[in-house]
């Protein structure tokens, strides 16, 4: 009697499991994993004859063979290696391709939430490299972060942060939150506190300080952050012209609560896309050091230029301190003392 033949999968369910299983397996312990999950992608051909099947039954529900695989494949894996699965947050996925006839191996990245403070100017967020191949700058916050890579033995480090400030203004005060990504690391088990010790030791300029891991989505949130919270810079102001107590007194005036419009800066119009964008200064407060030389402390909406609400950059911000003190106003130094986290 001929033996009756799947059509779906024509009696290799059995071969397959056993097969990829063994592949699997050899895999997690040749990459010394402690945890993993296994990822299908089924044979077209397969899935097609399913469909087909599910249809002419006129079935609503059923289980696809592709989910047959992955618990059938993932529990003889945890057999052959006594490693168990992880559905959380394994060690690696790995994808078993039906149609190619592989299997590779996928590590998730190590994501970390914390913030970092800049303690130095001419320090850039990410490598600043010139056309001629060498560094614009020193001093990297990213090549900071490559000493934690190296400890849970990833291939590099990736730099999220809540914004940006220039490779001359300092973050100071609450620092700025960020996100470090560890991209495919070896080791997935480490102390945080280790983490902070290796890269606060590189360096007297950058610190940083981690707080928990998050998932992929809490970059999108950490990047979107920026521009919805508040901020809170100092910036050192010069003048062209001296100016006393009662200019200030009437720059702290105007400036509550003002809605600014600013177009593209000057000084970034080559690189960005020249638009016009509206932000809130929420309150100004000044110190006068000299006659022409005052501190202001500008606490605004994320995403205003400081410099050119200080500066006026030829009348494409506006209003601006030199509008407002009839003087042509310069900052001179800047830093960020405050970031809202608004996550």
């Amino acid at each position: 009697i001929e033996e009756e033949r799947c059509y779906i999968c024509g009696n290799s369910l059995e071969y397959m499991i056993e097969k990829y299983s063994r592949s699997v397996a050899d895999l997690i312990l040749q990459e010394g994993l402690s945890s993993f999950l296994i990822g299908i992608l089924p044979s077209k051909d397969m899935v097609s004859r399913e469909k087909e099947v599910a249809k002419e039954l006129k079935l609503k529900f059923w289980e696809s063979v592709k989910n047959e695989l992955k618990r059938e494949i993932g529990k003889r894996v945890r057999d052959l290696t006594n490693i168990n699965p992880n559905f959380e947050d394994p060690d690696a996925t790995i994808i078993i391709d039906m149609d190619r006839n592989t299997v590779r191996i996928e590590i998730p990245s190590l994501l970390f939430f914390g913030t970092y403070w800049k303690l130095g100017r001419r320090i850039s967020q990410v490598p600043w490299i010139k056309s001629d191949g060498t560094k614009k700058y020193p001093l990297s916050i990213e090549e900071i972060l490559q000493k934690a890579a190296e400890l849970v033995n990833a291939e590099r480090a990736i730099f999220h942060a809540a914004g940006r400030e220039d490779v001359d203004v300092r973050m100071l005060g609450s620092g700025r939150p960020f996100v470090l990504e560890l991209y495919k690391p070896k080791k997935r088990s480490i102390d945080m506190k280790l983490l902070e010790q290796a890269v606060n030791n590189l360096t007297p300029w950058i610190k940083i300080s981690l707080d928990m891991r998050v998932h992929r989505e809490f970059i999108a949130k950490i990047k979107s952050s920026a521009t919805r919270g508040y901020k809170i810079y100092r910036a050192l102001v010069a003048t062209r012209n001296p100016i006393d107590s009662e200019d200030l007194k009437n720059l702290e005036e105007f400036f509550k609560n003002r809605v600014i419009e600013q177009w593209t800066p000057l000084r970034v119009i080559k690189r960005r896309k020249n638009i016009l964008r509206r932000r809130r200064v929420l309150e100004v407060k000044t110190l006068q050091l000299d006659s022409n030389i005052f501190e202001a402390l500008i606490k605004c909406e994320g995403g205003l230029y400081v410099k050119e609400l200080i500066s006026g950059d030829l009348g494409r911000t506006t209003p601006s301190f030199s509008e407002v003190l009839k003087t042509e106003a310069t900052c001179i130094e800047l830093d960020v003392v405050y970031v809202q986290k608004y996550i």
